[in-house]
């Protein structure tokens, strides 16, 4: 984020999206093993987010791209949660991409940069693997042939990752042609990425998400509004708080995710506040587009399961 604030360049903030984005990569896993995994996803990363400039315009192309590749991304639930991060990380590229409207002089400078945050992450694992010693093993042909077995047989109608994928597709789908409709400020895709986290393959889990969404972005707002008013002016104390956030998001994602919204939610108002926009325009738009994302999340809950026990 220092670096971001430092540069000043027209694509603010693609190196600190570039290095969260490579931190929900296998965060889960040692060292090693978390290397490997970014360093393969990379790629996906940067392809997402380039299909995600390529197509934020208009609004209808931006919908039909991410109801179609999150539909498809969604299938990696059935192979492992490992897997299902990546795939969610990817889609969390594309939406990034789509939402930052970014033109296309700025779209190569803003994938440099990202992955230029990638591989600081990926060098932060090289540092960790150089003192902890503690391997999984990594058979990349065996772990790719069972992915696609795990897949191939969840792909008929009766398939509950199936479902959960084509929902989650069809709802950021709508979600992404939502904020093009309705004027929700410069941060529209809020609403998606409220969707993207909270919508989860079983009912009574995406219940309880909803709430604890709702109460971690309040609970964010509250500490992160007033702490960016109070340090904005200052990009080294503003990178540290971003930095400190942005470590409990990692560290609390698979503990409490009612904390971890809170931890994100600070993290976004405090870049949002870094990179120009006044910290109290940001927490109100946040408010507004989670409010409208937990909507369509329960919409999407309603609707579908309610047809799937009516069947």
């Amino acid at each position: 984020m220092l670096l971001d604030l430092e540069l000043d360049a027209p694509a603010a903030g693609a190196i600190s999206v570039g290095a969260t984005l490579a931190g929900f990569i296998a965060f889960d896993a040692p060292a090693r093993t978390r290397l490997v995994w970014q360093l393969l996803a990379a790629p996906a990363i940067g392809a997402a987010g380039a299909l995600g400039a390529l197509t934020g315009e208009p609004g209808v192309l931006a919908a039909l791209t991410m109801a179609g590749f999150a539909s498809v991304a969604g299938m990696s639930v059935a192979a492992s949660p490992r897997l299902a991060v990546a795939g969610l990380t990817c889609v969390l590229a594309l939406l990034l991409g789509q939402g930052l409207s970014l033109s296309a002089q700025q779209a190569p400078e803003a994938l440099l940069l990202g992955a230029a945050g990638v591989m600081l992450q990926a060098l932060m694992s090289l540092a960790a693997w150089s003192r902890d010693r503690v391997a999984e093993p990594i058979d990349l042909p065996a772990g790719a042939r069972r992915s696609w077995r795990a897949v191939r047989a969840n792909l008929h109608p009766r398939s509950p990752s199936l479902h959960h994928a084509l929902r989650w597709g069809t709802a950021l789908g709508l979600s992404v042609g939502l904020y093009h409709l309705v004027d929700l400020g410069q941060h529209g895709y809020w609403v998606p990425l409220t969707v993207l986290f909270v919508l989860r393959p079983e009912p009574d889990q995406t219940v309880e998400r909803i709430a604890m969404r709702a109460a971690g972005t309040v609970g964010g707002l509250v500490v992160a509004t007033p702490l960016a008013e109070l340090i904005g002016r200052y990009a080294v104390a503003d990178a540290v708080a971003i930095g400190i956030a942005a470590a409990f998001s990692f560290a609390l994602l698979a503990i409490e995710y009612a904390l971890f919204t809170a931890a994100i939610t600070a993290f976004i108002i405090l870049s949002a506040h870094a990179l120009g926009q006044a910290a109290e325009q940001a927490a109100g738009e946040r408010a507004l587009a989670t409010l409208i994302g937990l909507a369509i999340v329960a919409l999407a809950l309603v609707l579908w399961d309610g047809r799937r026990g009516r069947s």
